[in-house]
């Protein structure tokens, strides 16, 4: 793990390592909303976000500062992912599935049994080159919607990973075995790491941590490395994203604990390089956007979005892995 003394500056600024330039200008977007707002995705003309508690998704589109509703009645949806061939999916937490949002309205329901026994509550999700979805499936305190709630829940909180099998239907396996509360995940940009924040401290089930878990050819997950560890009860990370470069862009924390609600910038290798203040307690998740793919979004627990602008890093575009 990286040496939190290594930076330059103190206070209430931006804890930057000691060589680098890259600060983060943070100006509210939307909001505020009823309850917390969640995933984010950039859809090629505007940035979807979830208002979980409202179930709804807005659409942001920065060029025109226009704010418009993308979908209602979406059964607590917070994270949301994109496929190379542009269909939204959402992490449905009232339904606990995986949705697909589709053009004319309507949703289709992927799988959501696991050995024969309904998943946890899905809150995170992430889509690869190859069209699988990876999310984390944690215990959630929010009891889900009607008939959902009678399912008893799996004895463990996992990553999941969603994909199509050779009949086409759509089949779940598990991912990770060592994880207890698992809230947020990022794929790399060569898509052979697998980033995983673990812990739960409004729950008690920490200590809250980051991990990275390689990923060989075959889609197989590896042993994980822990790339940062909080302290006993302190609340961890709930977004997570990545540049093209390979840099690890975290949002988490909140007032009172540590560095207080911040955006964590990580190395490729892992090392901790800035870690920026963010303008409003309980920071949730983050994703680059806008046309150049160089704006970072946060959304938070107090029902806002933020966002910086030519924030030094870049996003990707999900297509096939040349």
């Amino acid at each position: 793990m990286a040496d939190p003394n290594a930076y330059a500056g103190a206070g209430r600024g931006a804890l930057v390592k000691a060589g680098t330039s890259m600060t983060l200008n943070f100006e509210l977007a939307a909001g505020p909303f009823q309850g917390r707002t969640g995933g984010l995705v950039w859809n090629g003309s505007a940035m979807l976000f979830s208002a979980v508690m409202e179930e709804k998704i807005f659409a942001f589109e920065p060029s025109a500062g226009r704010l418009t509703e993308f979908r209602r009645y979406t059964g607590r949806t917070n994270g949301l992912a994109m496929a190379p061939d542009g269909s939204v999916f959402g992490a449905q937490e009232g339904g606990r599935r995986i949705i697909r949002f589709l053009p004319d309205g309507s949703t289709v329901p992927t799988c959501d049994l696991i050995d024969g026994q309904h998943h946890n509550q899905p809150s995170d999700i992430a889509a690869d080159s190859v069209g699988r979805f990876w999310f984390t499936d944690p215990f959630n305190p929010v009891l889900p919607f009607g008939p959902d709630g009678i399912y008893p829940f799996l004895p463990h909180a996992s990553v999941l990973r969603l994909q199509r099998d050779q009949s086409f239907r759509w089949s779940l396996s598990r991912v990770t075995f060592d994880t207890v509360c698992p809230r947020a995940l990022a794929l790399s940009s060569d898509q052979r790491t697998l980033y995983v924040a673990d812990g739960d401290a409004d729950q008690s089930r920490g200590p809250c941590t980051l991990r990275a878990y390689p990923i060989d050819e075959m889609g197989q997950v590896g042993a994980a490395r822990l790339i940062h560890r909080f302290a006993d009860g302190e609340r961890g990370f709930e977004g997570l994203c990545v540049d093209r470069s390979g840099f690890l862009i975290a949002s988490g924390g909140q007032a009172g604990q540590g560095r207080g609600p911040a955006v964590y910038v990580f190395s490729p290798g892992g090392e901790i390089l800035a870690v920026h203040p963010i303008p409003a307690d309980r920071p949730m998740r983050c994703a680059l956007g806008d046309a150049t793919l160089d704006t970072l979004y946060v959304t938070t627990h107090c029902g806002r979005v933020f966002r910086s602008p030519q924030c030094g890093y870049t996003g990707t575009r999900l297509g096939p892995i040349t």
